[in-house]
């Protein structure tokens, strides 16, 4: 059964946020799409990162740590 988007993001959340590697679990798009993104700090395997979870697919995005902008919204990249 395929959970709602917003369901699939808090569940993976749960599962993924006590890892060091991951800052952030959340929903964005890929070409035009909906799906589930995986913010991984430094240079982390990505290999223990579903394609799939709960029927949407997972885009890794990697990048380094959150930070300010300084407007006080936070971006992806290395601090």
């Amino acid at each position: 059964m395929k959970r709602s988007i917003e369901d699939a993001q808090q569940r993976l959340a749960e599962k993924l946020l006590s890892r060091k590697d991951v800052s952030a679990v959340g929903i964005g798009a890929d070409n035009g799409d909906p799906c589930l993104k995986v913010y991984l700090s430094g240079s982390s395997s990505r290999k223990s990162i579903p394609d799939r979870y709960d029927g949407h697919p997972v885009r890794v995005v990697g990048g380094g740590p959150f930070r300010t902008q300084g407007n006080g919204l936070p971006s992806a990249g290395s601090a």
